[in-house]
Parts: C-alpha cells; structure tokens; sequence
C-alpha cells in the first residue's frame, strides 16, 4: 500500500473518532424526567442555600469562568428571562468546585448576574445529569425532574429557552413550541429569522390571550428586525386588544408604511375598545 494512502487512514482513524466524540458530547445530557435531588449547596458568597426553588421551576445555567461563550450567556441570561418576574421561576448559577472561586466572582460582578451561583463540589450534579459542556442550560420542573435542556447558541438561544419556558409554564402547547423553533425561513439573514422566531412566539401567545407576555415578545421580534412588517401588525393586534388604539393604529400605519400590499382590511384598530 502506498505511503501516502496509510498515512490518510492513519488520519481517518485518529480524526474520525475525535468528531465522533464531540458529536456524542454536544448532545449528552440525561433523560428527560431524571430526578433531581434538592441538596443544599454552597454559595460563592459563603453560605448555603437549597439548590431548586420550594415551587415552581428552577433554571439551572452550568457556566465557567474565563470563558467568553460563559461571559456572553451571563449577560444575555437575565434579560432573557425578564418577562418571567413574578412566575414560579428560579435561575440558579452553577460553577464546578474545581474553578479559581476569585474568578468566578470577578465574572458576576463584571457581566451583573445577580441570581445565586452555586458551587458544584466534585462535580457531583453536572455528572448526575450527564452533561458535557459549558455553557448550558437545565429546567428542572416543579416535580423536581429534568424538564428541558439547552445548549449555549449565539444566534437564538434566547428565544428557543423561552419558548421551553412558556411550555413548561402552560402558556403554549408542545406544537405551539415546535412551531416557533421552526419559523419561517427568512432569506435576509440570522437578524431576521431570529425575529421571525420571536414574532411566532408573540403569535402563540396573543392567540392564548397572553398579552403581556405576547407583547414582550413582539418588541423583541422588532429589535432584531425592525422593518419586519408582520411584526408590526401584530404589535398593532395586540396593543389593540389591550385598549391601546392609538398606539394600535401607529403600529398599522408602520406596517403598512413598509408593506404597502398588506391588506389594509387587516390594518385596523376598529376592534379596539373605546378608549376611557
């Protein structure tokens, strides 16, 4: 056999593997429905605290310090999870025993994380629910099981973690969730399909009545696209069954202002209550 065509299977077995391994280690985590234990743990303030909330659902995000994809999410994390304020909802932080502690505490104070961030000693509970990388998210439900798991994204974690949130909330249903984590295809760019997700997701939610909820969501959805005109009408739909007509019909005229073939039928406060 030629000395190049061994080299090339020597690579093929030595690579291959390797891909294989980070293929099955992006994807580990334990089954759905794993009991959690509540054990208290310790803090990186130096006390103790139970690790999941006494009710409700608890957000448990595995980070490290001097680690830009950690630092990003931990800036990115609690503004995400705004619009859940007074829900049966708890974040958690959660760093392995083995970090430099001064390091971590330079990395909250530098991004303005404020929710508890627990140490992890051994590692014991990152094994127990089999995970294999950091940054990553895990939803413990109100019955003290792994409810969702979810990776660090850059483009959309965001949206497709309140997604699962809103699901395990009750506010939409698990087809009303799949439906928002496959939007349409968008061809103008990550921007755009990322509010194309985050106007789906407000869709679900003012069909479910939820308007609070679905006009959070849609004011995300024009952040990243502003010229998104099925956002705006939308945001005019919602803020018209909120008794917002005036606002409502501002939100019309944009839409219309940037898709002159949209139905002026459906660019109306007309179902808006008077205002009082």
């Amino acid at each position: 056999m030629p000395l190049p065509t061994i080299k090339r299977l020597v690579l093929l077995l030595v690579v291959f593997p390797a891909l294989a391994g980070m293929g099955l280690a992006a994807s580990a985590h334990a089954d759905i429905g794993t009991p959690v234990a509540n054990l208290e743990m310790a803090t990186l303030q130096g006390s103790k605290l139970p690790l999941l909330a006494e009710s409700g659902s608890t957000v448990l995000f595995f980070f490290r310090p001097r680690q830009e994809r950690s630092r990003t999410a931990l800036q990115d994390l609690e503004p995400c999870l705004k619009e859940f304020a007074g829900k049966s909802l708890r974040l958690v932080g959660v760093v392995s025993g083995s970090v430099a502690l001064p390091d971590v505490s330079a990395l909250v104070q530098e991004t303005g994380f404020t929710a508890p961030v627990m140490i992890d000693a051994g590692d014991a509970l990152y094994g127990s629910l089999a995970l294999a990388m950091h940054p990553v998210v895990a939803v413990i439900g109100p019955d003290h099981k792994l409810a969702a798991f979810e990776p660090y994204r850059t483009i959309d974690f965001c949206a497709v973690l309140r997604s699962r949130l809103h699901l395990l909330l009750g506010d939409i249903s698990e087809s009303q969730m799949q439906r928002t984590l496959s939007p349409e295809r968008a061809s103008e760019g990550g921007q755009t399909q990322l509010a194309r997700r985050y106007r789906a997701m407000a869709a679900m939610l003012f069909n479910s009545k939820n308007y609070d909820k679905a006009l959070a969501s849609v004011r995300q959805s024009l952040a990243h696209d502003p010229n998104l005109a099925s956002a705006q009408t939308l945001l005019g739909q919602i803020l018209a069954a909120q008794g917002h007509c005036a606002q409502a019909q501002a939100a019309f005229q944009q839409a219309l202002a940037l898709d002159a073939s949209l139905s002026p039928a459906s660019q109306t406060a007309s179902s808006c209550p008077a205002a009082g």
